[in-house]
């Protein structure tokens, strides 16, 4: 190592941790382990900017109305299906990000055989464009939709449909997935009010009521409202059963939503079987 090498790595902060202090000092010996240290040095620059924009991709599809923008995770669904395929007959659970993120479904909901078909921030019109390549494949004796929240959604530049449009956009669903799948019980989770959207409650509800309305009247429909579980004793939805987003649960309120949801899914997957 030359005296000039040596004064460089002399002028190392101190405050480096001791793994980046040798790799910087190694790099400075020999050009080529640059290799090794530029990557370790772009970690914390790029590191947050990745995630940034993950972040800001992902609220620019949600808000988006093309159904197309989810494709890439569509076909992610497809290719995991080639080469592992789910069993026909048991209960997709297809939807939002809700969905999506609900890592425990599998316990919470057994033995309920799930399969999960989440994607994305998806709203109604997303699940209707695209179930025939995400719901109907499978063939299932139950549906379980959560979907709607993204519709309501009054943030990030998202415009907040209105309740007219959101029983339009049921009525379209729901009749084309009973259309494919007359066999199958369909379930609607109700759509629950979250902290960032709490402001939306009445019409989040609106959109509920409508739904009870219409599997009052039919009979391959039903609806389950875990609701009341993720509120506070005053009524509103309890923030330490929500991520940081305020948007989506953690996993003590997956539990504490599974516990209500899990009890009435099972009573009409038995009635179905029989």
């Amino acid at each position: 190592m030359s005296r000039s090498m040596a004064r460089i790595a002399a002028t190392i902060p101190l405050t480096l941790t001791p793994a980046l202090t040798l790799a910087l000092t190694l790099a400075l010996m020999h050009p080529l382990l640059m290799w090794i240290w530029i990557p370790i040095l772009a970690v914390p620059v790029l590191g947050p900017a990745i995630v940034g924009w993950k972040i800001w991709d992902e609220i620019r599809r949600t808000i988006s109305e093309d159904p197309l923008v989810w494709e890439k995770a569509i076909r992610a669904f497809e290719n995991k299906e080639r080469k592992q395929a789910a069993p026909k007959g048991a209960v997709v659970f297809a939807g939002s990000s809700t969905i999506r993120f609900w890592g425990g479904l599998v316990q919470d909901m057994a033995p309920l055989p799930t399969v999960q078909r989440g994607f994305g921030g998806a709203k109604v019109n997303d699940v209707t464009h695209y179930m025939d390549r995400l719901i109907t494949p499978h063939d299932p004796a139950m549906v379980v939709l959560y979907i709607g929240s993204n519709d309501l959604l009054d943030f990030g530049g998202n415009r907040p449909k209105s309740v007219q449009e959101m029983q339009q956009l049921y009525d379209i669903l729901l009749t084309r997935l009973h259309d494919r799948l007359p066999d199958a019980v369909i379930v609607v989770l109700a759509t629950f009010p979250s902290p960032l959207n709490a402001r939306r409650a009445a019409q989040i509800e609106a959109v509920n009521e409508y739904v009870r309305e219409t599997a009052e009247r039919t009979s391959w429909l039903e609806v389950v409202d875990g609701n009341d579980a993720l509120k506070t004793p005053g009524g509103d939805p309890d923030r330490s059963l929500f991520r940081f987003d305020r948007v989506h649960l953690n996993k003590k309120g997956y539990r504490r939503w599974a516990q209500i949801l899990r009890p009435q899914l099972l009573d009409y997957w038995r009635q179905q079987l029989h």
